[in-house]
């Protein structure tokens, strides 16, 4: 991947914090604050597909679409859609740390199976950073 691309890739993936930013800190405040916590979960089960959609692609791209790898793409998926069930029977802080461990789970895959793409990796890691890092304080604030 060029440089260029690199970079779009770079703001595009801090430009999908914003939304993790604003309801966290609507939560925070409690600006619609039930609302707003339930928007994040929604969220980030979203942001789960899109991740393992990450691996679809590649797979394609490479030829490597083995049924292994494109298996393990659709886990976050599968994990995301779980999580917006339970949340109808479990507590938001059930939710919140099934998502925060599953979004660390999906970079702790990543760092092992991309490790040729270092670039992504560390933008990964620090979107992951913060990504859980919000989730943390939402769910401290959900104690």
């Amino acid at each position: 991947m060029n440089l260029n691309s690199q970079h779009s890739a770079q703001r595009l993936g801090y430009l999908g914090l914003l939304p993790f930013l604003i309801l966290a800190v609507a939560g925070l405040l409690d600006i619609y604050g039930a609302r707003a916590t339930e928007l994040f979960i929604q969220y980030s089960a979203v942001i789960l597909g899109f991740l393992g959609g990450v691996h679809w692609g590649m797979a394609m791209r490479t030829g490597e679409a083995e049924s292994r790898r494109l298996g393990w793409g659709v886990v976050p998926a599968l994990v995301g859609f779980i999580a917006l069930l339970l949340s109808y029977w479990l507590s938001v802080l059930a939710v919140l740390t099934i998502l925060t461990l599953m979004h660390l789970f999906w970079l702790n895959y990543e760092k092992r199976h991309l490790s040729q793409l270092i670039w992504y990796l560390e933008l990964r890691s620090r979107l992951t950073f913060t990504v859980v890092a919000l989730h943390i304080i939402l769910i401290i604030i959900s104690i």
